[in-house]
């Protein structure tokens, strides 16, 4: 990861630099930017974000900044990302969404979703090595970001959450469990927020299904434009993602992506896609059929559409044939699964 070439929005420095007045030459040490950049510019590279973050810990006389940063932030610090969260179904896709788009707000970590017996966590993890000090401030502001987010939905302080740190008891612990609102453990096997897994079915008083789709689409062309351009299957995942996104914000039907459409608009030839996806160990088909799947099992938890409407919706022109092909796909029939969901995917 080169990390001084990845985008980092220029947010969270800003609120860094209101909160500091009179110290900006101090926080922008070493990192070539000028306050005014700062005001002006919509990103700055991950790198200079990270050495704007080792600066505040030298100028901090609170050990506890990171935290205080956090507890500062609303949604709209959090720019479409936050947006797309706040306005999804339920708070466990809400939760899949902080996961798959964190990267674009702070890259140098990686997320992910695990199930842990009755318990969903939100993983996050450093994504290059070498951070010193900084590590453990931005585990703690991203777990607390991730408490937020979760309080928000449920419009409580989710005292049923547990909070793990991989890292030992910082010196401010008491500050630290006094910015949590759930028990936390340190020296833990990973970071992460959890909470128990019944709370994920929970539906957001926040959703709107426009503004999730429209906050979906922008997301994933943020993240395109933090991967490398050789990673053709993740790319390509984004836009069959957003081609049948069409039918939650609205479409009829849609007609199923074709090979060297996906591949213009993904800018490469036909045939290199083709090349690339086997590399990678998959294909054009498995990857639409993936896509396919996961949009007719979202659309069965909807029940404002019938199975036959939703094989409609999914360009299958006879139901029985949507029926056999969600069969072969998941092992078993749409109105088994509307009836009895399986469980969440580990």
């Amino acid at each position: 990861m080169n990390i001084d070439s990845l985008p980092t929005p220029t947010t969270y420095s800003r609120i860094l630099l209101r909160r500091w007045p009179g110290s900006e030459a101090r926080l922008l040490q070493g990192t070539g930017l000028s306050n005014e950049q700062i005001r002006r510019q919509a990103s700055i590279t991950a790198k200079q974000q990270l050495d704007i973050f080792s600066n505040a810990m030298q100028i901090a006389e609170n050990p506890a900044w990171a935290l205080e940063l956090a507890d500062s932030l609303d949604i709209s610090s959090h720019g479409p990302l936050g947006f797309a969260a706040l306005s999804a179904p339920t708070l466990g896709e809400g939760i899949d969404v902080l996961a798959k788009f964190a990267r674009i707000r702070a890259p140098f970590m990686n997320y992910r979703v695990d199930q842990m017996d009755d318990r969903t966590a939100l993983v996050a993890e450093l994504a290059i090595g070498g951070l010193g000090p900084v590590a453990s401030p931005l585990i703690e502001l991203v777990l607390h970001i991730f408490q937020s987010y979760v309080e928000v939905v449920l419009g409580h302080r989710v005292s049923e959450a547990r909070v793990m740190f991989a890292s030992p008891p910082p010196l401010h612990e008491a500050q630290c469990l006094s910015y949590f609102h759930a028990p936390c453990t340190f020296n833990a096997a990973i970071n992460a927020f959890t909470i128990p897994s019944d709370l994920c079915l929970l539906p957001s008083v926040m959703h709107d299904e426009k503004s999730y789709r429209s906050a979906l689409i922008t997301c994933r062309e943020m993240l395109d434009a933090l991967l490398q351009p050789r990673d053709i299957s993740t790319r390509l995942r984004h836009l069959l993602a957003s081609h049948f996104d069409q039918i939650g914000a609205g479409a009829k039907t849609i007609t199923l992506p074709r090979q060297d459409a996906a591949a213009k608009a993904l800018c490469v030839s036909k045939r290199t896609m083709i090349r690339a996806l086997a590399e990678q160990g998959t294909s054009f088909r498995e990857l639409v059929a993936e896509q396919q799947r996961e949009a007719a099992c979202k659309l069965l938890r909807d029940a404002r559409f019938s199975v036959s409407e939703i094989g409609s919706l999914l360009g299958y022109g006879d139901p029985a044939n949507f029926g056999r092909a969600f069969t072969r796909m998941t092992g078993t029939s749409p109105g088994q699964y509307r009836r009895s969901p399986p469980p969440a995917k580990d």
